[in-house]
């Protein structure tokens, strides 16, 4: 089979793309991008249409495909241009003096351990004292009172608080989460108080999603009035309805290093579970067109209905968008292509939000589904058992190989970590993820008779609950995450090379893919020894931004030193949030890490005598008690000079105290009593670094 010739569709898609990709990284004048799009189609159809004949086109065919992969091009970036909504002059960060907005929230808020967080979209602002059109969407965080807690989506609020720039990542390597919410269009972030709001009125968003929204609540409710509860009810309502709040970090751990994290997000398998028990109970339909016709109608409405309730997320809509080309093609009775279809299904969803290739999870579905569609049979056809359980258990191995070879280089890129034992809990999570979703839909359908629902309600609990159990003991086994796994985008793509190329080579056994195979191998070790050498010489020091905390890294190709309490020390989710992901840049992990809270304690190469670290010729003192400065005599040089802890005192007291070559204010110290200090050291001509204003202090120490 030539694929390339057969999928045109997903040629074009590959050019769509580029040109996304291009307008994210190269914003450029966008109107010379549209005028280079019209005049290439224009070109086109003139060629095609216009001069077939006298200009003998079958064998000029090269120049149509040359200018049709042009004006895909172009018509993605074009796309994305319009998109970006904060370029619009109507975006209200583009007023200069505005003095409250108006908007609604655009997505039901979530409760936060002080606030309610939501989107909010503006759809008018004060600016000037005259009220204007706006419009763009603002993360919002709204003091949980009484009056938040009622807030729905919809309701359409004033407020006067001003919207910020959401900052960048405070510390290294640590997940951008400012370039995240770009790519869904959301820029600005606002802390909006109870004084600082007032609601105007109701049900004032998109009325499908307001309607989504409450059914979704509606049938959340009846999971919870059937015995259902804790983790359980969480893992469920995940399961089913795409609903994750509810779900604790213990558990997504536990998913996520078992290899199954993918059954609680509503993606591709939930919608393709469904598409199967449809296309079951209305076989029946398939006697003549007319049947067939009915029975397509009513599959491609209850996958998008259930698509809307889940949220539309992308994995959802690009099931469900690919299901329904299916679905036509099978009423019409004729061959579908997958490659063509699943292009046509990303064409969509690009069409409607170009950003979308820029979200992981879209990145993983379709890597996912490729793998499976090309990947799958050919693994499929290594064993054919005779029993029928055999041939189930190999189908879920096949599945799995498939799919899990088709992302896992994106899984290292993103995540930094591979799931060891993934066949076995696919193997098991699997089919009863199958039950417990049938099961789920089956307690809704029946929930008016209180008998039925309240024992299905308790057999569904019983099962999650063995899910999780499951989920948890695999976590538990030895070796069970291979975590700390750190590679860059270019040795992402050169995996994919070898993968690709490997596959291939076993499909069609011809030497100059062993030989590609071979290449990538050789640059994915020469990419891992000049990192390594690199690593290797590196001498640097690091004050991490931990909001109440001070903590202080020394980094060498040898050692990992951390100089801070044992409590943040030993606190993993704070060190995987804020730390982990640098050290595993740097070639270490958590567990290399060594503690120095031992005053009279000394490590190889580091050395830690009260207030002071020695490190090779760098002497580094934090001052976090003010009695350290009334013992001080004289003036101590050290070369980098600490203020920790709130200590009381002022930037003219260490000056003569200590000669220093750089002062650093950690983020223990307060927001208010480091402005202070930044701005005594300004008067007094000292370059001061405060991490809480600018970030870690990261300073490449053979540099001095």
């Amino acid at each position: 089979m030539n694929y390339w010739n057969e999928t045109p569709l997903f040629r074009f898609l590959l050019l769509f793309i580029c040109g996304i990709v291009f307008a994210i990284y190269f914003p450029v004048l966008n109107l010379i991008a549209t005028l280079l799009c019209c005049c290439s189609l224009i070109l086109l159809l003139f060629l095609q249409f216009l001069f077939r004949k006298k200009f003998q086109w079958y064998r000029r065919r090269w120049l149509a495909g040359a200018m049709s992969y042009v004006a895909s091009f172009l018509s993605g970036y074009v796309l994305t241009g319009l998109n970006t909504e904060k370029k619009y002059p109507e975006h209200f960060r583009n007023f200069q003096n505005v003095s409250c907005y108006i908007g609604y929230l655009d997505q039901p808020a979530s409760e936060k351990a002080k606030s309610f967080k939501t989107v909010i979209r503006v759809l008018y602002v004060s600016d000037n004292n005259q009220w204007k059109c706006a419009t763009g969407n603002c993360l919002a965080y709204l003091l949980k009172d009484s009056l938040s807690s009622i807030l729905k989506y919809g309701d359409l609020i004033l407020f006067t608080a001003k919207p910020v720039e959401v900052p960048l990542p405070a510390n290294p390597s640590q997940f951008d989460y400012k370039r995240w919410l770009g790519f869904n269009k959301i820029f600005d972030q606002v802390y909006i108080d109870g004084k600082e709001w007032k609601l105007i009125e109701r049900d004032c968003g998109n009325q499908l999603s307001a309607f989504s929204y409450r059914l979704r609540d509606q049938l959340l409710e009846i999971f919870g009035e059937n015995f259902i509860t804790g983790q359980d009810y969480a893992v469920l309502s995940a399961l089913i309805l795409g609903y994750e709040d509810d779900i604790d970090q213990e558990t997504i751990n536990a998913y996520a290093a078992s290899g199954a994290l993918h059954i609680l997000s509503v993606s591709g398998m939930h919608v393709g579970i469904i598409y199967i028990a449809l296309n079951f109970f209305l076989g029946f339909l398939d006697r003549n067109r007319k049947t067939r016709l009915l029975k397509s109608t009513i599959v491609i409405l209850f996958l998008w209905f259930y698509a809307l309730l889940t949220g539309l997320s992308p994995s959802v809509l690009r099931s469900a968008t690919m299901l329904s080309f299916i679905v036509i093609g099978q009423m019409k009775r004729q061959y579908t292509n997958l490659y063509n279809t699943l292009a046509a299904s990303a064409f969509f969803l690009l069409g409607l939000n170009p950003f979308l290739i820029m979200q992981v999870g879209f990145q993983l579905s379709y890597m996912a589904v490729l793998g499976i569609i090309f990947l799958q049979p050919s693994i499929q056809a290594w064993l054919d058992p005779r029993n029928w359980l055999l041939r189930q258990v190999w189908s879920i191995v096949a599945v799995s190989l498939a799919a899990q070879l088709a992302t896992f280089p994106l899984g290292l890129l993103y995540f930094h970590q591979f799931p060891v034992y993934f066949l076995i809990s696919n193997l098991v999570v699997i089919p009863i993820s199958t039950i417990i979703i049938y099961g789920g839909i089956f307690l809704l359908i029946v929930s008016w008779w209180s008998a039925v629902a309240g024992i299905t309600g308790i057999l569904l609990g019983y099962i999650v609950h063995y899910m999780n159990a499951i989920a948890l003991f695999i976590e538990q086994l030895p070796c069970s995450l291979i975590a700390g796994i750190s590679i860059s985008v270019f040795e992402t793509w050169i995996t994919y090379g070898s993968i690709g190329a490997i596959v291939l080579f076993f499909i069609s056994r011809e030497q100059k893919y062993l030989l590609i195979t071979m290449a990538t191998f050789v640059l994915v070790l020469a990419s891992q020894v000049i990192e390594s050498r690199s690593l290797k010489e590196q001498k640097q020091l690091v004050i991490y931004t931990m909001k109440g905390r001070s903590f202080i890294n020394i980094i060498d190709g040898s050692g990992n030193y951390v100089w801070t309490d044992s409590a943040s020390f030993q606190n993993r989710s704070l060190g995987l949030f804020n730390v982990y992901h640098y050290w595993w840049d740097c070639g270490h992990n958590e567990y290399d890490a060594r503690e120095l809270n031992n005053p009279s304690l000394c490590q190889p190469g580091c050395t830690l005598y009260k207030s002071f670290l020695l490190y090779e010729n760098y002497t580094i003192a934090v001052v976090k008690d003010s009695a350290m400065l009334r013992k001080n005599c004289g003036k101590t040089v050290v070369d980098f000079l600490i203020l920790s802890n709130n200590v009381k005192t002022k930037i003219v007291n260490l000056v003569n105290h200590f000669k220093f070559k750089h002062i650093i204010i950690d983020s223990s110290n307060s927001m208010s009593r480091a402005s202070r200090w930044m701005d005594e050291a300004r008067r007094l001509g000292i370059e001061a670094y405060s991490v809480q204003h600018r970030g870690a202090f990261v300073c490449h120490l053979l540099q001095e």
